[in-house]
C-alpha cells in the first residue's frame, strides 16, 4: 500500500518519510516547553518526561543512522551536480548528534532529582534541537526526497526503514508508544499505510490496548492528566 496513489509502483513512495518527519518534528517541538513547565522537585513528572524524551531521541538517532548507512552512500555514488547537497545532509546529522549528546547524559540526573538547573538546561537544548531538526527536515523534504525518488529503487528505499525498525526498542510498551507517535497526526491515507505496514497481530493489539495506552501516556507526558 502506498500513501501517494499517483506515484509509479517501481519508484520509492517518499511520502512515507514525511510521515515520520511529522512525528519527529512534533515531539521535539513539544519537549522543550513541556520540560520547562515542570516545577523543580517534581520527580515523578520529570521521570515520565525524561523516559519519553529518551525514547524519542532513540528514534531520531536510528532514523538518521539508517540514512547515514543506507541512503547517503548510494546518493553520493549516483549524483554529480547535487553531491554537495548530500554532504550538507551528513553535516547536519553531525550537528544534530552533538546537540543530542548534550542532552542524553543529563536526562537520568534530571529524572532522579528534578532540579531547576537541569530542567532549564534540557529545555534550552531541546529548543535548539527542534530548530535545527526543522531546518534539516525542511531541506531534506524539499530537495533530497525528489532525488531519492529518481535515483533509488524501492528495495534500496526500504532498507534503511527496516534497519531502523530492527534497532528500535522491541518491548510491547515501546512499540505501542511508537505506533501512537506516528499515528497521532497522520492523515487518513498515512494512517492506512502505517497500519498496513504493521503485522496483523500488532494491528489488533494496537486497537485493543495500544490506543488506550498511548492516550494515557500522552496525558502524563504533556501534563494534561
Amino acid at each position: 500500500m502506498r500513501i501517494d496513489q499517483h506515484s509509479p509502483a517501481d519508484k520509492p513512495d517518499t511520502d512515507e518519510m514525511k510521515v515520520i518527519h511529522k512525528a519527529l518534528r512534533r515531539e521535539m517541538e513539544l519537549l522543550g516547553p513541556v520540560i520547562a513547565a515542570i516545577p523543580a522537585g517534581e520527580r515523578t513528572a520529570a521521570s515520565t518526561v525524561a523516559k519519553h524524551a529518551g525514547l524519542m531521541l532513540t528514534v531520531l538517532h536510528e532514523h538518521h543512522d539508517s540514512e547515514d548507512r543506507y541512503l547517503w552512500p548510494l546518493l553520493h555514488e549516483r549524483l554529480t551536480l547535487d553531491d554537495s547537497l548530500i554532504d550538507t545532509m551528513e553535516e547536519q546529522h553531525e550537528a544534530l548528534a552533538k546537540i543530542i549528546a548534550s542532552i542524553e547524559p543529563d536526562l537520568p540526573g534530571w529524572a532522579a532529582t528534578a532540579t531547576a538547573q537541569l530542567r532549564d538546561h534540557l529545555a534550552a537544548r531541546f529548543g535548539e534541537l527542534a530548530a535545527a531538526l526543522g531546518e534539516h527536515l525542511d531541506l531534506e523534504e524539499r530537495r533530497v526526497l525528489p532525488l531519492i525518488r529518481e535515483q533509488l529503487s524501492v528495495a534500496e528505499w526500504k532498507a534503511p526503514q527496516k534497519a531502523a525498525m530492527r534497532n528500535l526498542p522491541g518491548d510491547f510498551r515501546s512499540r505501542m508508544l511508537l505506533a501512537g507517535v506516528v499515528l497521532e497526526d497522520a492523515t487518513p491515507g498515512e494512517r492506512r499505510w502505517f497500519l498496513h505496514e504493521m503485522p496483523a497481530p500488532a494491528r489488533l493489539i494496537w486497537r485493543v490496548a495500544g490506543v488506550r495506552l498511548y492516550t494515557a501516556h500522552v496525558r502524563a507526558v504533556r501534563l494534561t492528566g
